[in-house]
């Protein structure tokens, strides 16, 4: 994804994206369900929305996901 891309996605936030606080904080509640095999994007779909679009959260999430075991 190019610098253009990740800009325009991040200026571009919907109402369907839950955003940098909410993403936090279900952040642990979505990695688990995503170890545990459930569709976590189905349950939170803005959270799911915003971790494809905020590459700070986007790394976050990586980090958890790798400190999880996952």
């Amino acid at each position: 994804m190019s610098a253009r891309t990740r800009i325009g996605d991040f200026l571009e936030t919907g109402p369907r994206d839950a955003g940098c606080a909410e993403t936090m904080s279900l952040m642990h509640v979505f990695a688990e369900l995503v170890l545990s095999g459930r569709d976590a994007a189905a349950r939170y779909p803005g959270v799911a929305l915003h971790l494809k679009r905020c590459a700070a959260c986007g790394d976050d999430y990586a980090g958890l996901l790798a400190a999880l075991g996952g």
